[in-house]
């Protein structure tokens, strides 16, 4: 049913593949940085300082978007590769410190263990989801991925909802049953191996040919993708409005998670409901909304209007923080969600409306990056205003929501007038079928 809209020849290769990013979603769901996030306060937080639960906190919120600062590495790595055998190296990896994170003691060395586990954890999903980037380019036309995205976004956004509320309820019910489910979704993750041994890619073989002469021929080099920055004016603008927003998004669920724990004190199971649960249950619901847009238009016109939806969430947000109200973040949770199905979409699929054919991973590559430094930096500001301000005033920690919801206010405003901008000189970047980026 889902798979209906998608071009007759399309349709085989995207059953296959949802298959497998199906049975990933249970081991994404557990790694989100709401569920990890409450599982260190929750689980790994007795006995240690309470900085150090908070930097850990900090970490944990932020660490998918921490690991993509290896996502130039992966691009790398990538170049060349079969993309099958490449993805199964990944899943292999990705099982094994499943199962060490689950195993990870209680107390601050059990903390420390739980925090690089999910960390490495985070790394290699990163090179998942660039060598993913690949398969979707080959497989996929432009208007094709778009709905194959909202597809495979729907059915893997609820089952990691699902994941989330599970992991939830088992904390809340004993304190060590979220291992039995991390040592489920290491099982999963094999399970899902085997199935995408069976992918097959459409004229992979000219794309192999690319890379290795590109590989032969330069090796890797940062300028390389510096010179994206310096030569390509509208994804350099494009990118700091992304950096705004980005780290205003990054930035409140830590703090936040804080002030539900010591402020408002609630329970593990609302927590993750907040952060992780309803966000990711409206996901699939948001995602194909988000999708025709996007077919239809240049990304930097539709973040001009996703970016209002992260604006008006983190500020209802702040509201339930500030009088305690859970259905307040309820609602604020619901809009998040709205607003991160469409983001998730230009995340992921964005940067082909400004690069060439043969500099795609590039530029993917320098997006994913990007996002990881605001990952590592936002999250760790937020909880240290927020442990500034409680030293000020006990109670006064929530008050730090405000500076991401400035951020994130800030980056709104910036994505409209680059798109004013863009429509008054009548110029628009190039997108997959040019031959370079533009610059003004």
């Amino acid at each position: 049913m889902l798979l209906r809209s998608l071009p007759r020849l399309a349709r085989p290769y995207a059953a296959r593949e949802l298959s497998v990013w199906a049975l990933l979603a249970v081991p994404t769901g557990v790694l989100s940085g709401g569920v990890t996030g409450v599982l260190v306060q929750t689980v790994f937080g007795t006995g240690a300082p309470t900085w150090v639960v908070a930097v850990a906190v900090a970490l944990m919120t932020g660490a998918g978007s921490i690991a993509n600062m290896g996502s130039l590495f992966w691009a790398q790595w990538g170049l060349g590769r079969g993309k099958v055998e490449a993805l199964a190296q990944l899943q292999t990896g990705l099982a094994a410190v499943l199962l060490a994170a689950a195993l990870a003691p209680v107390g601050i060395g059990g903390l420390a263990a739980f925090v690089i586990a999910i960390l490495a954890a985070q790394i290699l999903w990163t090179g998942i989801v660039t060598i993913r980037a690949s398969i979707w380019r080959l497989n996929y036309d432009r208007s094709s991925r778009f709905v194959f995205a909202a597809d495979n976004q729907a059915i893997v956004s609820t089952l990691q909802a699902a994941t989330a509320a599970l992991t939830g309820w088992l904390v809340q019910a004993h304190i060590d049953w979220f291992r039995w489910l991390l040592a489920a979704a290491s099982v999963l993750v094999v399970l899902s191996l085997l199935r995408a041994r069976t992918l097959r890619l459409r004229r992979e073989w000219r794309l192999l040919a690319i890379e290795r002469r590109q590989k032969e021929n330069e090796r890797f080099r940062i300028g390389r993708y510096l010179s994206i920055v310096r030569e390509d004016a509208l994804f350099r603008r494009y990118m700091g409005c992304m950096m705004l927003q980005g780290s205003g998004n990054l930035m409140f669920t830590a703090p936040l998670i804080l002030a539900m724990t010591r402020e408002i004190g609630m329970s593990t199971f609302s927590q993750i409901l907040v952060t992780t649960v309803l966000p990711t249950l409206v996901v699939p619901f948001s995602s194909r909304y988000w999708a025709r847009i996007l077919a239809g238009v240049h990304v930097i016109s539709f973040r001009r209007l996703n970016s209002r939806w992260f604006t008006g969430a983190i500020a209802l947000t702040i509201v339930g923080a500030l009088t305690g109200l859970e259905p307040v973040l309820w609602l604020s949770a619901l809009l998040y969600g709205v607003a991160t199905g469409g983001g998730m979409l230009g995340w992921n699929l964005g940067h082909n409306d400004f690069a060439p054919e043969a500099r795609a991973a590039d530029y993917l590559g320098l997006n994913i990056s990007l996002t990881g430094l605001r990952g590592l930096l936002a999250p760790l500001v937020g909880v240290w205003l927020y442990g500034l301000l409680e030293a000020v005033s006990p109670g006064l920690g929530p008050w730090s929501l405000f500076l991401p919801l400035t951020l994130t206010l800030a980056g709104s405003i910036s994505f409209a007038r680059f798109d004013r901008d863009i429509r008054k000189a009548g110029n628009q970047p190039a997108d997959e079928r040019g031959v370079g980026g533009s610059s003004t």
